[in-house]
Protein backbone atom coordinates (compact mmCIF):
# COMPACT_ATOMS: atom_id res chain seq x y z
CA UNK A 1 0.00 0.00 0.00
CA UNK A 2 1.26 3.42 -1.14
CA UNK A 3 -0.61 6.13 0.93
CA UNK A 4 -0.17 9.72 -0.11
CA UNK A 5 0.19 12.41 2.31
CA UNK A 6 -1.28 16.11 2.15
CA UNK A 7 1.57 18.97 1.99
CA UNK A 8 1.46 22.45 2.98
CA UNK A 9 2.58 25.22 0.55
CA UNK A 10 2.35 29.18 1.61
CA UNK A 11 -0.90 28.96 3.34
CA UNK A 12 -2.67 26.30 1.15
CA UNK A 13 -2.94 22.46 2.05
CA UNK A 14 -2.31 20.98 -0.69
CA UNK A 15 -4.35 17.28 -1.03
CA UNK A 16 -3.50 14.64 -3.40
CA UNK A 17 -6.34 14.06 -6.26
CA UNK A 18 -7.36 10.39 -5.52
CA UNK A 19 -8.16 11.74 -1.76
CA UNK A 20 -12.54 11.91 -1.12
CA UNK A 21 -13.99 14.82 -1.93
CA UNK A 22 -13.28 18.34 -0.01
CA UNK A 23 -16.80 18.32 1.18
CA UNK A 24 -16.19 15.57 3.34
CA UNK A 25 -13.29 17.26 5.00
CA UNK A 26 -15.99 20.39 5.71
CA UNK A 27 -18.00 18.08 7.34
CA UNK A 28 -15.36 16.82 9.34
CA UNK A 29 -14.27 20.00 10.80
CA UNK A 30 -17.89 21.33 11.22
CA UNK A 31 -18.87 18.11 12.88
CA UNK A 32 -15.88 17.99 15.42
CA UNK A 33 -16.47 21.88 16.35
CA UNK A 34 -20.25 21.73 16.98
CA UNK A 35 -19.50 18.33 19.13
CA UNK A 36 -16.65 19.86 21.31
CA UNK A 37 -18.71 23.05 21.64
CA UNK A 38 -21.98 21.45 22.51
CA UNK A 39 -19.76 19.48 25.12
CA UNK A 40 -18.31 22.67 26.46
CA UNK A 41 -22.04 24.17 26.92
CA UNK A 42 -23.29 21.23 28.60
CA UNK A 43 -20.37 21.18 30.78
CA UNK A 44 -20.78 25.22 31.39
CA UNK A 45 -24.53 25.02 32.08
CA UNK A 46 -24.71 22.10 34.25
CA UNK A 47 -21.18 23.43 36.68
CA UNK A 48 -22.99 26.01 37.21
CA UNK A 49 -26.56 24.95 38.32
CA UNK A 50 -25.17 21.95 40.09
CA UNK A 51 -21.76 23.32 41.31
CA UNK A 52 -19.93 19.50 42.00
CA UNK A 53 -22.12 17.48 41.51
CA UNK A 54 -22.84 17.95 37.82
CA UNK A 55 -21.12 14.71 36.58
CA UNK A 56 -23.48 12.76 38.94
CA UNK A 57 -26.55 13.66 36.57
CA UNK A 58 -28.57 10.44 35.42
CA UNK A 59 -28.82 9.96 31.80
CA UNK A 60 -29.63 8.06 28.81
CA UNK A 61 -26.53 6.51 26.94
CA UNK A 62 -26.38 5.68 23.60
CA UNK A 63 -27.56 1.28 24.32
CA UNK A 64 -30.66 2.93 26.48
CA UNK A 65 -28.58 2.18 29.94
CA UNK A 66 -29.03 4.67 32.78
CA UNK A 67 -25.90 5.75 33.98
CA UNK A 68 -24.50 8.78 35.57
CA UNK A 69 -22.10 11.11 33.35
CA UNK A 70 -19.29 9.85 35.80
CA UNK A 71 -20.06 6.57 35.24
CA UNK A 72 -19.95 6.68 31.87
CA UNK A 73 -16.52 8.53 31.27
CA UNK A 74 -15.34 6.24 34.35
CA UNK A 75 -16.13 2.82 31.79
CA UNK A 76 -15.15 4.35 28.70
CA UNK A 77 -11.97 5.89 29.77
CA UNK A 78 -10.99 2.49 31.26
CA UNK A 79 -11.83 1.14 28.03
CA UNK A 80 -9.75 3.37 25.92
CA UNK A 81 -6.75 2.77 28.17
CA UNK A 82 -6.39 -0.61 26.71
CA UNK A 83 -4.69 0.90 23.87
CA UNK A 84 -3.26 4.07 25.94
CA UNK A 85 -0.72 4.46 23.53
CA UNK A 86 -3.31 6.12 21.07
CA UNK A 87 -4.76 9.31 21.03
CA UNK A 88 -4.81 11.31 24.36
CA UNK A 89 -5.88 10.55 28.04
CA UNK A 90 -8.48 13.20 29.16
CA UNK A 91 -9.58 13.29 32.32
CA UNK A 92 -13.16 15.74 32.18
CA UNK A 93 -16.12 13.12 32.27
CA UNK A 94 -18.18 15.24 29.24
CA UNK A 95 -15.60 14.70 26.84
CA UNK A 96 -16.60 10.41 27.26
CA UNK A 97 -20.41 11.54 25.88
CA UNK A 98 -21.24 11.09 22.62
CA UNK A 99 -23.33 13.85 20.36
CA UNK A 100 -26.82 11.89 21.07
CA UNK A 101 -26.06 11.63 24.93
CA UNK A 102 -25.22 15.52 24.79
CA UNK A 103 -28.50 16.12 23.09
CA UNK A 104 -30.37 13.88 25.12
CA UNK A 105 -29.19 15.77 28.40
CA UNK A 106 -30.06 19.27 26.60
CA UNK A 107 -33.58 17.55 25.78
CA UNK A 108 -33.91 15.92 28.79
CA UNK A 109 -37.39 16.42 31.08
CA UNK A 110 -35.38 17.16 34.12
CA UNK A 111 -32.94 19.26 32.07
CA UNK A 112 -34.56 21.40 30.39
CA UNK A 113 -35.11 24.16 32.19
CA UNK A 114 -31.38 24.62 32.36
CA UNK A 115 -30.69 24.80 28.74
CA UNK A 116 -34.08 26.30 27.25
CA UNK A 117 -33.13 30.23 27.84
CA UNK A 118 -30.14 29.51 25.27
CA UNK A 119 -32.29 28.06 22.15
CA UNK A 120 -34.95 29.85 20.01
CA UNK A 121 -37.35 27.28 19.26
CA UNK A 122 -39.48 24.96 21.25
CA UNK A 123 -37.74 21.65 22.55
CA UNK A 124 -39.21 19.49 20.03
CA UNK A 125 -37.74 21.44 17.28
CA UNK A 126 -34.75 22.31 18.61
CA UNK A 127 -34.40 18.04 19.08
CA UNK A 128 -35.40 17.80 15.61
CA UNK A 129 -32.65 19.87 14.30
CA UNK A 130 -30.21 18.30 16.12
CA UNK A 131 -31.07 15.04 15.63
CA UNK A 132 -31.03 15.92 11.79
CA UNK A 133 -27.43 16.95 12.68
CA UNK A 134 -26.48 13.37 14.35
CA UNK A 135 -27.86 11.25 11.63
CA UNK A 136 -25.14 12.64 9.20
CA UNK A 137 -22.67 13.14 11.44
CA UNK A 138 -23.37 8.84 12.28
CA UNK A 139 -23.33 8.86 7.93
CA UNK A 140 -19.36 10.25 8.06
CA UNK A 141 -18.39 8.40 11.01
CA UNK A 142 -19.45 5.12 9.96
CA UNK A 143 -18.09 6.09 7.09
CA UNK A 144 -20.83 5.94 4.60
CA UNK A 145 -21.38 8.51 1.33
CA UNK A 146 -22.30 12.21 1.82
CA UNK A 147 -23.99 14.36 -0.37
CA UNK A 148 -22.23 17.67 -0.24
CA UNK A 149 -25.99 18.86 0.63
CA UNK A 150 -25.55 17.33 4.00
CA UNK A 151 -22.74 19.42 4.71
CA UNK A 152 -24.98 22.76 4.43
CA UNK A 153 -28.07 21.29 6.35
CA UNK A 154 -25.57 20.97 9.30
CA UNK A 155 -24.55 24.25 8.88
CA UNK A 156 -27.98 25.58 8.48
CA UNK A 157 -29.28 23.56 11.42
CA UNK A 158 -26.87 24.92 13.50
CA UNK A 159 -27.43 28.52 12.37
CA UNK A 160 -31.05 27.95 13.47
CA UNK A 161 -31.04 25.70 16.26
CA UNK A 162 -27.51 27.14 18.17
CA UNK A 163 -26.86 31.15 17.69
CA UNK A 164 -27.93 31.68 21.12
CA UNK A 165 -25.36 28.40 22.18
CA UNK A 166 -22.87 30.18 19.93
CA UNK A 167 -23.18 33.95 22.16
CA UNK A 168 -23.25 32.09 25.06
CA UNK A 169 -19.95 30.74 24.28
CA UNK A 170 -18.50 34.08 23.29
CA UNK A 171 -19.19 35.70 25.96
CA UNK A 172 -17.67 33.39 28.19
CA UNK A 173 -14.21 33.95 26.64
CA UNK A 174 -14.71 37.95 26.26
CA UNK A 175 -14.54 39.47 29.60
CA UNK A 176 -12.57 42.32 28.58
CA UNK A 177 -14.73 45.35 30.30
CA UNK A 178 -13.41 46.20 33.81
CA UNK A 179 -16.45 46.17 36.44
CA UNK A 180 -17.38 49.84 36.99
CA UNK A 181 -15.81 50.94 39.87
CA UNK A 182 -19.06 52.35 41.67
CA UNK A 183 -20.93 48.95 41.32
CA UNK A 184 -22.81 48.48 44.95
CA UNK A 185 -23.50 45.14 44.49
CA UNK A 186 -22.44 43.12 47.19
CA UNK A 187 -20.09 40.66 45.84
CA UNK A 188 -18.06 43.73 44.02
CA UNK A 189 -17.82 45.56 47.92
CA UNK A 190 -16.38 42.51 48.85
CA UNK A 191 -14.47 41.64 46.53
CA UNK A 192 -12.50 44.34 45.01
CA UNK A 193 -10.58 45.47 47.93
CA UNK A 194 -8.86 42.19 47.26
CA UNK A 195 -5.05 41.39 46.09
CA UNK A 196 -1.63 42.37 47.42
CA UNK A 197 1.03 44.27 46.22
CA UNK A 198 2.41 40.98 44.76
CA UNK A 199 -0.53 40.17 43.31
CA UNK A 200 -2.81 42.31 42.12
CA UNK A 201 -6.48 41.70 41.15
CA UNK A 202 -8.84 43.22 38.92
CA UNK A 203 -12.32 42.35 38.38
CA UNK A 204 -14.07 42.11 34.69
CA UNK A 205 -16.95 41.15 33.11
CA UNK A 206 -18.10 40.21 29.30
CA UNK A 207 -20.36 42.82 27.53
CA UNK A 208 -23.68 40.65 28.87
CA UNK A 209 -22.36 41.08 32.09
CA UNK A 210 -23.11 37.43 32.68
CA UNK A 211 -19.94 36.43 33.40
CA UNK A 212 -17.12 37.87 35.98
CA UNK A 213 -13.18 37.16 35.81
CA UNK A 214 -11.30 37.64 38.57
CA UNK A 215 -7.75 38.35 36.99
CA UNK A 216 -5.20 38.32 39.21
CA UNK A 217 -1.39 39.41 37.77
CA UNK A 218 1.55 37.75 39.76
CA UNK A 219 4.89 39.76 39.79
CA UNK A 220 7.37 36.94 39.32
CA UNK A 221 10.14 37.64 41.05
CA UNK A 222 14.01 36.93 39.55
CA UNK A 223 15.64 35.17 41.41
CA UNK A 224 18.27 33.64 39.43
CA UNK A 225 19.82 35.70 36.90
CA UNK A 226 22.49 33.49 34.53
CA UNK A 227 25.98 35.25 32.75
CA UNK A 228 24.06 35.53 29.27
CA UNK A 229 25.71 36.68 26.20
CA UNK A 230 24.46 40.19 24.16
CA UNK A 231 21.82 38.53 22.54
CA UNK A 232 20.35 35.88 24.80
CA UNK A 233 19.31 36.42 28.55
CA UNK A 234 18.20 33.21 30.85
CA UNK A 235 16.58 33.99 34.04
CA UNK A 236 14.85 31.69 36.61
CA UNK A 237 11.74 32.84 38.01
CA UNK A 238 8.83 32.80 40.81
CA UNK A 239 5.80 31.21 38.81
CA UNK A 240 2.31 30.15 40.20
CA UNK A 241 1.60 26.62 39.25
CA UNK A 242 -2.23 27.73 38.26
CA UNK A 243 -3.40 23.89 38.77
CA UNK A 244 -2.65 23.52 42.48
CA UNK A 245 -5.40 26.54 43.07
CA UNK A 246 -7.52 24.06 42.51
CA UNK A 247 -6.90 21.75 44.53
CA UNK A 248 -5.89 23.91 47.75
CA UNK A 249 -9.13 26.15 47.25
CA UNK A 250 -12.15 23.82 47.72
CA UNK A 251 -14.77 26.69 47.28
CA UNK A 252 -13.22 27.93 44.37
CA UNK A 253 -13.00 24.27 42.84
CA UNK A 254 -17.17 24.23 43.66
CA UNK A 255 -18.10 27.37 42.72
CA UNK A 256 -15.91 28.39 39.81
CA UNK A 257 -16.29 27.60 35.47
CA UNK A 258 -13.16 27.44 34.72
CA UNK A 259 -9.46 28.10 35.65
CA UNK A 260 -7.12 29.91 33.05
CA UNK A 261 -3.24 31.08 32.81
CA UNK A 262 -0.96 33.01 30.25
CA UNK A 263 2.95 32.52 30.29
CA UNK A 264 4.73 34.82 32.05
CA UNK A 265 5.62 37.83 29.69
CA UNK A 266 7.56 40.97 30.54
CA UNK A 267 5.85 43.83 32.82
CA UNK A 268 7.24 46.86 30.86
CA UNK A 269 9.62 47.06 27.98
CA UNK A 270 12.37 44.44 28.18
CA UNK A 271 15.34 46.20 30.17
CA UNK A 272 18.20 43.61 30.92
CA UNK A 273 20.01 45.19 33.49
CA UNK A 274 16.33 45.55 35.25
CA UNK A 275 14.22 42.30 33.97
CA UNK A 276 10.36 41.88 35.26
CA UNK A 277 8.22 39.88 34.47
CA UNK A 278 4.30 38.86 35.68
CA UNK A 279 2.12 35.91 35.33
CA UNK A 280 -1.13 36.13 35.01
CA UNK A 281 -4.36 33.40 35.75
CA UNK A 282 -7.93 34.16 36.06
CA UNK A 283 -11.01 32.66 37.39
CA UNK A 284 -14.55 32.85 36.08
CA UNK A 285 -17.90 33.18 37.73
CA UNK A 286 -21.13 33.22 36.21
CA UNK A 287 -22.87 36.79 37.95
CA UNK A 288 -25.12 34.71 39.41
CA UNK A 289 -23.19 32.38 41.25
CA UNK A 290 -20.75 35.14 42.59
CA UNK A 291 -23.80 37.19 43.75
CA UNK A 292 -24.99 34.18 46.20
CA UNK A 293 -21.51 32.36 46.82
CA UNK A 294 -19.32 35.88 47.43
CA UNK A 295 -18.55 35.19 50.78
CA UNK A 296 -16.90 31.70 50.29
CA UNK A 297 -15.27 32.66 47.61
CA UNK A 298 -13.65 35.41 48.98
CA UNK A 299 -12.00 33.08 52.07
CA UNK A 300 -10.71 31.24 49.29
CA UNK A 301 -9.43 34.27 47.67
CA UNK A 302 -7.89 35.20 51.23
CA UNK A 303 -6.17 31.95 51.82
CA UNK A 304 -4.98 31.88 48.00
CA UNK A 305 -3.61 35.08 48.48
CA UNK A 306 -1.71 34.49 52.12
CA UNK A 307 0.02 31.14 50.82
CA UNK A 308 1.20 32.96 47.77
CA UNK A 309 2.38 35.71 49.80
CA UNK A 310 4.00 33.69 52.43
CA UNK A 311 5.97 30.66 49.73
CA UNK A 312 6.92 33.52 47.53
CA UNK A 313 8.97 34.93 50.78
CA UNK A 314 10.00 31.39 51.14
CA UNK A 315 11.18 30.30 47.94
CA UNK A 316 13.26 33.93 47.28
CA UNK A 317 15.31 33.28 50.97
CA UNK A 318 15.58 30.05 49.69
CA UNK A 319 15.60 28.95 46.92
CA UNK A 320 15.66 25.26 47.23
CA UNK A 321 12.69 25.21 48.65
CA UNK A 322 9.15 24.47 47.43
CA UNK A 323 5.67 25.27 47.62
CA UNK A 324 2.17 24.12 46.69
CA UNK A 325 1.31 26.75 44.73
CA UNK A 326 5.02 28.92 43.64
CA UNK A 327 7.58 27.26 42.02
CA UNK A 328 10.51 28.57 40.42
CA UNK A 329 10.18 28.17 36.56
CA UNK A 330 13.05 29.43 33.63
CA UNK A 331 12.16 32.04 31.14
CA UNK A 332 14.77 33.61 28.53
CA UNK A 333 14.43 36.74 26.62
CA UNK A 334 16.34 36.59 23.23
CA UNK A 335 16.83 39.29 20.63
CA UNK A 336 16.50 38.90 17.15
CA UNK A 337 19.39 40.50 15.38
CA UNK A 338 17.59 41.65 12.18
CA UNK A 339 14.76 43.70 14.33
CA UNK A 340 16.59 44.22 17.50
CA UNK A 341 13.51 43.36 19.58
CA UNK A 342 13.34 40.98 22.05
CA UNK A 343 11.31 37.55 22.75
CA UNK A 344 10.62 36.29 26.20
CA UNK A 345 10.05 32.61 25.93
CA UNK A 346 8.19 31.18 28.54
CA UNK A 347 6.70 27.75 27.93
CA UNK A 348 7.82 26.34 31.16
CA UNK A 349 5.62 28.98 33.16
CA UNK A 350 2.67 27.40 31.87
CA UNK A 351 1.07 23.93 33.18
CA UNK A 352 -0.26 21.92 30.38
CA UNK A 353 -3.58 20.09 30.65
CA UNK A 354 -2.88 16.48 31.36
CA UNK A 355 -4.27 13.38 32.06
CA UNK A 356 -5.02 14.37 35.93
CA UNK A 357 -6.41 17.84 35.61
CA UNK A 358 -9.66 18.48 36.56
CA UNK A 359 -12.39 19.74 34.58
CA UNK A 360 -12.07 23.05 36.01
CA UNK A 361 -8.84 23.66 34.88
CA UNK A 362 -8.80 24.89 30.98
CA UNK A 363 -5.24 25.75 30.76
CA UNK A 364 -3.85 28.42 28.82
CA UNK A 365 -6.48 28.59 26.32
CA UNK A 366 -8.38 31.63 24.71
CA UNK A 367 -12.03 30.83 24.35
CA UNK A 368 -13.13 32.28 20.85
CA UNK A 369 -15.68 31.13 18.25
CA UNK A 370 -15.64 27.77 19.18
CA UNK A 371 -18.26 26.90 16.53
CA UNK A 372 -16.06 27.64 13.78
CA UNK A 373 -12.86 29.13 14.20
CA UNK A 374 -10.97 28.25 17.54
CA UNK A 375 -7.92 26.43 17.55
CA UNK A 376 -7.84 25.09 20.98
CA UNK A 377 -10.68 23.33 23.49
CA UNK A 378 -10.59 22.82 26.74
CA UNK A 379 -9.57 19.76 27.89
CA UNK A 380 -7.90 18.77 25.02
CA UNK A 381 -3.79 19.07 25.49
CA UNK A 382 -2.81 19.98 22.04
CA UNK A 383 -4.43 22.64 19.47
CA UNK A 384 -6.58 21.05 16.54
CA UNK A 385 -5.72 23.94 14.06
CA UNK A 386 -3.56 26.88 13.44
CA UNK A 387 -4.37 30.17 15.45
CA UNK A 388 -7.38 32.51 13.73
CA UNK A 389 -6.00 35.99 14.48
CA UNK A 390 -9.48 37.25 14.12
CA UNK A 391 -10.90 38.18 17.54
CA UNK A 392 -8.02 37.51 19.52
CA UNK A 393 -7.97 40.21 22.56
CA UNK A 394 -4.55 42.36 22.83
CA UNK A 395 -4.78 42.14 26.60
Amino acid sequence: MEWQKASKKDDATLVPSDWIHIHYYDALNTLFRLENSLRVFVYVVLKNRLFDKWSTINITTDDANPATIAAIAKARRNQAQDFGYLGYDINCPVMYLTSGELIRIITDDNYWKYFKSYFPASKQIIKHKLDEIGVIRNSLAHFRPLKSDDVEVIKNNANHALSGVDHFLEQLGSCSDIVPTNTQEDWYLSLSNLGTGLCKLTLRQCEDQIWINLRFNYHCKVIIAHPSSATYHPYRILNIVTPSILEQCRNIIKYATCLTEQRASEEDTYTPSRPSFSKVFSILFSRDVISNHYQDIRNDIDLLLNTIEAETELISNDNLARGKLVSVAPISAQKDKASLWWSIHANDTISPVNKDSLPEYWGNVYIGSMFTSTDQYPWMPIDVSEISLLGLPFD
